[in-house]
């Protein structure tokens, strides 16, 4: 008796099994994991199996923004979002509980850019940029940071941009919060320097916005935040690069008084020099002992002659440094701190007693957390950044933007806070914080001197980021939305970040 004609039977179960196990291997169990490995993005999918996907979750700036999705999305190109973006759009049928985020260069509040139960599409590696000469226009891809953008541009082009201070800052989300550089006295807000988006839709098209295409659209991106699509490739105006005149003052918190009268008075003199730029930080950390001052001073121009930071200089410091160097190497000298850590701000008119005030309760911060923490458990910032009404203007004769425009001189107070501890501390950390900047705000609504925009680039997720920007501005971007969206793909299914749908 032959088995010959079982041959083909028994070969089935190993054939099975092969099969199985190829499945296995591609297979996550997660739905909207498998659904894009299904449609080929397998290779752009990491799961928490995947080498490469827990040093990309600590890349994530803040501890307390490292969530572990179901697994990452990491597109090459605006064809691979498309498709991942209708991929999972047909998949969320149903009553699953799950989510979709957006990171581009992973500095937004804990939620706004990533995602626990659900996908995290992460544009890190969309990280190109490049310059047309004959149109003097620059291109960049959302996942890039700035230092990475400045030093490119500077090495093949010798040409720079409008962009963020810190160079690790991510391009998407700072142009599409609006964006505040060195270059914003002459050039804007990043958002006034945006030529055109290539955008993806919720439906998965992919459009051109401009000022002659898809107009609506192209305004309401700008300070728009994520509320409209993916941006896929941002051009902005390009200008020649030069260096800065680049200096950083320290001083001790006993010359708060000196150092807030010369900013005052430089805030109210930005229109006269509009490439002069300085900032102050009040900071509190555990190798500092006690708190110290910083005042960051710039000329765009690198004029090392300029004497608008006259006043700074002349106040006692503990260092101070005044240089040329390019602005792909300042922007490595500026890092936003990590750590476990929140932050929040108001805009608030440029008034001398109004920012003592705002001085006197940093210390009373950080005396507070001493005792409840002990001085060597924790870290606060206070960031004041002048806000000339010459920026509206700019923003005015470009276009426009969603920023509301600013009717005085103003000042940015972004304060932050963080912990070397764990969530508990941090919980404590961030309620303190949230009672200085109630106790500022009213103080600051008392005396007719709190300012309308509530920036979402710094704002806390408990802010009304989008509806500070006024009724009128919020229906216009309403509008938008429901055009594009009509769904409300970006409002349900991408809850991270400021969104539209929420203002009342």
């Amino acid at each position: 008796m032959t088995l010959g004609y079982l041959l083909p039977l028994l070969s089935l179960p190993f054939a099975f099994a092969q099969n199985y196990t190829q499945d296995l291997e591609d297979a996550t169990g997660y739905i909207p994991c498998d659904a894009l490995i299904a449609v080929g993005l397998g290779d752009r999918v990491l799961t928490a199996s995947s080498e490469e996907y827990e040093p990309r979750i600590q890349s994530w700036a803040s501890v307390n923004a490292r969530y572990h999705p179901w697994c990452l999305f990491q597109p090459q190109t605006t064809q691979e979002v498309s498709t991942a973006i209708s991929t999972l759009a047909k998949t969320g049928e149903g009553a699953g509980d799950w989510h979709i985020a957006l990171r581009s260069g992973g500095h937004g509040y804990p939620g706004s850019n990533n995602v626990v139960n659900g996908v995290t599409i992460d544009l890190g590696h969309m990280n190109n940029s490049w310059y047309d000469a004959e149109t003097k226009v620059a291109s960049l891809e959302p996942g890039a940071h700035w230092r990475d953008i400045y030093a490119n541009l500077l090495a093949k082009y010798n040409v720079t941009v409008t962009g963020g201070r810190d160079g690790d800052v991510g391009v998407g989300g700072f142009l599409l919060g609006g964006g505040i550089s060195y270059h914003t006295g002459t050039n804007g807000f990043g958002c006034d320097t945006v030529v055109n988006y290539e955008v993806v839709l919720a439906n998965s098209t992919i459009v051109n916005a401009n000022a002659h295409e898809n107009a609506d659209l192209f305004k309401a991106l700008k300070g728009g935040g994520p509320n409209f699509g993916i941006v896929t490739r941002f051009d902005v105006e390009a200008q020649p690069a030069v260096d800065l005149a680049y200096g950083q003052i320290i001083v001790m918190e006993e010359h708060s008084d000196a150092v807030l009268k010369n900013l005052v008075a430089f805030t109210d003199k930005v229109e006269e020099r509009p490439h002069d730029h300085m900032f102050v930080l009040y900071e509190h950390s555990p190798d500092i002992n006690g708190s110290i001052i910083l005042s960051v001073t710039v000329n765009t121009q690198g004029d090392m002659n300029t004497t608008s930071f006259d006043g700074a200089r002349a106040i006692p410091a503990v260092s101070s440094s005044w240089e040329t160097t390019s602005l792909a190497a300042a922007a490595n000298t500026s890092q936003l701190a990590s750590g476990r850590s929140a932050s929040i701000t108001l805009t608030l008119a440029n008034s001398l007693d109004l920012l003592t005030y705002a001085a006197t309760l940093h210390a009373s911060l950080t005396a507070r957390l001493t005792d409840l923490l002990g001085s060597e458990s924790f870290f606060t910032t206070i960031v004041l950044q002048p806000m000339s009404t010459l920026y509206s203007t700019i923003s005015a004769r470009k276009g426009g933007s969603m920023l509301p425009p600013f009717a005085r001189n103003s000042v940015i107070w972004v304060a932050g806070a963080g912990v070397t501890g764990d969530d508990a501390a941090l919980a404590i950390v961030e309620g303190e914080l949230l009672a200085v900047t109630k106790a500022l705000e009213e103080r600051a609504r008392e005396e007719g001197q709190l300012e309308q925009l509530v920036y979402i680039n710094y704002a806390h997720p408990g802010q009304d980021g989008l509806g500070s920007y006024g009724k009128d501005t919020v229906a216009f971007m309403k509008g938008v939305a429901k055009g594009v969206d009509p769904e409300g793909f970006w409002q349900e299914r991408v809850p991270g970040g400021f969104k539209v749908g929420r203002v009342v």
